[in-house]
């Protein structure tokens, strides 16, 4: 029997398997999140070479491309340009990453170990702080004492200190590895290189095969709205980066003006949490208002404050000037994939989950546009429909 695919045909078949695909993930996410989530993480495991590859090649993108050009400026042709190029780039991106790691790290680790070593006498004056408010103004705690045990400070303070104490070897244990990544980030680093040498023939391949299984109005769309969606991420990632510097810069130099101890390692806490949309900086602040409380109270009070503050700024000055509304989303649904994508993969999942969903988000208004304007109506608020 000869079986011929019409191109109606062909497309219900691509659009029926597109549902019954979104069916069985929905099915597992809701049902089977356990074990979907297991498969994830081995997969990543397995995968984690290429796709840091590629996010090295996606990051260093730009940064070839103007090298590429500047070659090709000053008299150089040929396929070595390129290679030239990528080779460039990812040098550049090696010193810059490097250079901060040299810059930041020893100082962080200093100001770390540091707390570490003080962290039982912070503790004590603490406790005594708070003893001498509570005789003070004569505050009865007979009830927290029951609830808690007469002991109750002694154990804080040799459970803490434990706790401080067996950072260390922890510390070493994550060091160690970390070490043992480093086989792996190699290999990311080569797939990345060779993603950026092949760049236009992956490119190539994937459009072939786009054209060559849809239809071409459906591969138009595809391949117009992969170009939107790389521009969503590098939008999102860059802007955030830069955002998330500058605010780092900011709490430092006013930690400092305000002469607050461990200026530099909440300054990079900070910087680095506020990565994570809406909850970033409050993450951030959290352990920076326990350890500054701990030295003295009104340093953490001043310190949540300053978060505070320095959150207001970045959310309507700073934030909308970098980023702007390249994501198209409205607030309650950046809130919307932060919890969503935070509740389902942690810390990575309330980064990832905003241009995922700003991804999501403009598909389906652009198929609802499409089916709109298909039947020649117009809806809105508080009007009849034309």
């Amino acid at each position: 029997m000869n079986l011929k695919l019409t191109e109606e045909n062909r497309s219900k078949v691509i659009a029926n398997s597109i549902v019954v695909v979104i069916g069985i993930t929905v099915f597992f996410a809701f049902y089977r999140f356990d074990e979907l989530r297991a498969g994830f993480d081995v997969m990543i495991g397995k995968l984690f070479p290429f796709i840091f590859g590629f996010a090295i090649a996606f990051l260093l993108d730009k940064p070839m491309m103007m090298f590429e050009e500047f070659l090709k400026k000053v008299g150089l042709k040929g396929k070595g340009v390129r290679n030239l190029a990528a080779i460039l780039a990812l040098i550049l991106g090696f010193i810059m990453v490097s250079a901060l790691l040299w810059l930041l790290i020893p100082q962080v680790l200093t100001s770390l170990f540091d707390l570490i070593d003080k962290a039982p006498g912070y503790l004590g004056h603490f406790f005594d702080f708070v003893n001498d408010v509570i005789v003070r103004e004569n505050i009865d705690i007979s009830y927290l004492y029951e609830f808690l045990g007469t002991d109750f400070e002694k154990e804080l303070i040799t459970n803490l200190t434990s706790f401080f104490s067996s950072s260390l070897p922890q510390m070493v244990t994550l060091i160690g590895k970390v070490t043992s990544t480093f086989f792996n980030i190699i290999l990311g680093m080569m797939a990345g290189l060779y993603i950026m040498f092949e760049k236009e023939n992956f490119i190539l391949g994937i459009k072939r095969t786009t054209y060559a299984f849809c239809s071409k109005p459906v591969a138009d769309y595809l391949s117009r709205f992969a170009k939107i969606t790389a521009d969503i991420f590098n939008n999102f990632i860059v802007g955030k980066a830069i955002d998330s510097v500058i605010i780092g810069v900011i709490t430092y130099v006013l930690m400092t003006i305000f002469k607050m101890p461990y200026a530099l390692l909440l300054s990079v806490i900070v910087g680095t949490t506020n990565m994570i949309p809406v909850f970033g900086p409050f993450i951030g602040a959290i352990p920076g208002v326990f350890i500054l409380m701990i030295i003295h109270p009104l340093q953490g009070l001043y310190f949540a404050l300053l978060i505070l503050a320095i959150q207001q700024f970045d959310g309507n000055i700073l934030g909308p000037i970098i980023l702007g509304d390249k994501l198209g989303l409205p607030s309650l649904a950046i809130l919307f994939a932060v919890v969503i994508g935070g509740g389902m993969f942690g810390i990575l999942g309330m980064f990832i989950g905003v241009p995922i969903f700003a991804v999501i988000y403009t598909a389906v208004r652009e198929v609802v546009e499409y089916r709109l304007n298909k039947k020649n109506l117009k809806v809105e608020l508080n009007t009849k429909v034309e």
